[in-house]
């Protein structure tokens, strides 16, 4: 007499969701690259910087303009030594794109300091937002409402601490023909190097912020340091315009999602995954869905939920077990 064992499945992540804003269907089709260019003439890699556009039909007449920050020095990003490499973020990038969304993706690392690169930056995205506005090589401009152009960051890691670091620079200099950044995305928050300021007090009052962090983050990240900024945010930005988040991991099925800190990236440098439900649930979702309640009106309960249901949730295990929710802090402390 034989006996049979079933042996356990072990279950798969979420697949990705069919809407949303960080589902599967988009308004918009494939993606085209423009570039590089050159900001400037000093002939520095720093200074260089593409630009990805949708592809719409001709009466798509304007969009929204994103500056994309990449992490700062991840010799093992890839190939790129500085891990200034796109490709480390690109289907990210595509979703934005997808989503309706101009993205602009400087260099700005490499060979300029810590204390260089927000004026770096600047000046790239000075020199994109000129490019763009004049259509330089059939490029789509800048969209507007009744605030001005509509343009955002979103960041990762070293990239992260730069987009508040610009939005600051731009909201205290005023440089003409730069508007604020109107919403921010920081994922992974990290500091390395000489001691960075953490004070963001100064940011335009206008912004929308949503700050994210991982239980399982170690690499150049103190969640002290990510709680003392978001603490200086508070007596700038409305509560109403900011949320501040943290990926939980588990463990459950395979691929493991972990709060780490390079759960972001799209290339699969985490773990045996290129993408999976911290992309769909987490980095797509929120930066989309910040990016439409902000410039659309719409995925507000996504993009800025404050700790609501559609916000904090992340799927469902293949065995129907759901993935444990992004835990939303109020006040963080």
């Amino acid at each position: 007499m034989f006996s049979l064992v079933a042996s356990a499945q072990v279950p798969t992540a979420p697949p990705q969701p069919t809407s949303g804003p960080g589902g599967s269907t988009y308004s918009y089709g494939s993606t085209k690259l423009y570039g590089p260019y050159h900001a400037n003439d000093s002939g520095l890699p720093a200074y260089n910087y593409a630009i990805y556009q949708p592809t719409v039909p001709p009466k798509m007449g304007a969009l929204p303009v994103v500056l994309f920050l990449h992490g700062h020095l991840a010799a093992l990003e890839g190939s790129y030594s500085q891990g200034d490499s796109p490709s480390n973020y690109i289907i990210w990038i595509y979703q934005l794109c997808n989503n309706g969304f101009t993205v602009v993706f400087p260099v700005y690392d490499g060979d300029t300091g810590y204390d260089q690169f927000p004026d770096v930056i600047l000046t790239d995205w000075t020199s994109a937002l000129q490019k763009l506005t004049a259509r330089t090589d059939g490029l789509i401009p800048p969209s507007a409402d009744s605030t001005g152009m509509q343009t955002a960051c979103a960041g990762h890691s070293f990239g992260a601490y730069e987009c508040l670091a610009v939005s600051q620079l731009i909201s205290t200099s005023k440089p003409a023909g730069v508007p604020s950044l109107r919403a921010l995305t920081i994922f992974a928050l990290g500091i390395s190097g000489d001691p960075l300021s953490t004070d963001f007090s100064n940011l335009d009052p206008g912004t929308s912020v949503v700050m994210v962090t991982g239980d399982e983050d170690t690499t150049n990240n103190d969640i002290g340091v990510g709680i003392r900024i978001y603490q200086s945010l508070e007596t700038a930005i409305p509560v109403a315009q900011r949320d501040y988040l943290e990926v939980i991991s588990d463990s459950h099925g395979t691929p493991a999602q972990l709060g780490n800190h390079f759960f972001p990236m799209t290339n699969g440098f985490d773990d045996d995954a290129k993408v999976d439900d911290r992309d769909y649930n987490v980095a797509w979702k929120l930066s989309v869905g910040l990016f439409d309640c902000v410039f659309r009106k719409t995925y507000c309960g996504y993009g800025l939920g404050h700790g609501s249901a559609k916000q904090v949730d992340m799927g469902v295990w293949s065995d129907g077990v759901p993935v444990t929710p992004l835990r939303w802090l109020e006040s963080p402390q």
